[in-house]
């Protein structure tokens, strides 16, 4: 019997901190439904400074989502499939099947396979792409042939640009779109489960000024009290919340990821200039070459 009594004991206790969350939150529900359907309800206003600063935050969030998402498809590597190290593997695996057990060569030919796709992801980029195919149509021409001289030019130099894309977008990933998820996960966060907290302290204020206003006898004193308690609270969680938007809004470190983006934007765009500088007059002075041979030919 003694154990059973401790047994609901300790049920209460903990049951007690539940049924009291239960509770606040049934009365903030209340409180809101109310709102919505009387027009009648009186509503705490929240602070001028508190809702102008609000919607500072609200910008800033809505912009990190933003610019966080679009970063992260400005350096997506292209969605292709390595046709070829796809092929080269499904006849190794044709070959195991059939032949049984996987030889030594077999194994080689997987292994190689496998290193030539990593390669190739590894410089995914519409650069790379047009690169490779630039150098293998430069082969099957002619390097001899204009055409070929100037594809094989060409390719080399995309090929170039390439690898500077893809310096590029590491520095955009490590220094502007994860600094960003960072903060939407951690100050963006905390600051919006604030502004939540500052709503439900709201409407239990409200709730305890209508218990209040109802009151009657000796109920007065504990729904004063009671309103006392709320306002109290709304305040403390008016102030965090004010403090965790500003900590948001006023970071250096906003501006600091854009002008990291901003950087690696220039170094990408100065170095693909010079590269292409130097390819231009290249592949034109084999395009006036060109053009001569085929005016004489022609006569």
């Amino acid at each position: 019997m003694d154990s059973f009594s401790k047994f609901t004991q300790n049920v209460s206790t903990s049951w007690s901190p539940f049924a009291a969350k239960v509770g606040r939150s049934l009365t903030q529900y209340k409180q809101l439904a109310s709102e919505k359907l009387t027009t009648t309800a009186e509503v705490t206003e929240l602070p001028s400074d508190y809702l102008e600063l609000e919607q500072r935050f609200e910008a800033v969030r809505q912009t990190h989502q933003t610019l966080a998402r679009l970063a992260k498809a400005y350096v997506a590597p292209p969605t292709t499939f390595d046709m070829q190290a796809l092929q080269q593997q499904f006849t190794t695996l044709t070959t195991k099947i059939g032949g049984g057990k996987q030889t030594e060569e077999q194994m080689r030919a997987v292994k190689e396979a496998e290193e030539a796709a990593a390669a190739r992801e590894a410089s995914n980029t519409y650069q790379h792409a047009i690169a490779r195919a630039s150098l293998d149509v430069s082969e099957k021409v002619g390097l001899e042939e204009p055409l070929g001289a100037a594809l094989f030019k060409f390719g080399s130099i995309e090929e170039k640009v390439g690898n500077e894309k893809i310096k590029q977008d590491k520095l955009v990933g490590t220094k502007f779109v994860q600094p960003l998820v960072d903060t939407l996960e951690g100050s963006i966060a905390m600051a919006q489960n604030a502004r939540k907290q500052v709503g439900a302290a709201r409407l239990s204020l409200d709730a305890a000024k209508g218990a209040f206003k109802n009151a009657h006898g000796d109920k007065v004193d504990g729904a004063r009290r009671e309103v006392e308690g709320a306002e109290d609270h709304f305040v403390t969680v008016v102030e965090e919340a004010m403090k965790l938007m500003r900590a948001v809004v006023e970071s250096p470190e906003n501006l600091r990821h854009l002008v990291a983006f901003v950087n690696a934007q220039l170094a990408f765009h100065r170095e693909s200039s010079a590269l292409l500088a130097d390819l231009a007059p290249e592949l034109e002075e084999i395009l006036v070459t060109q053009e001569a041979l085929y005016r004489h030919e022609q006569h």
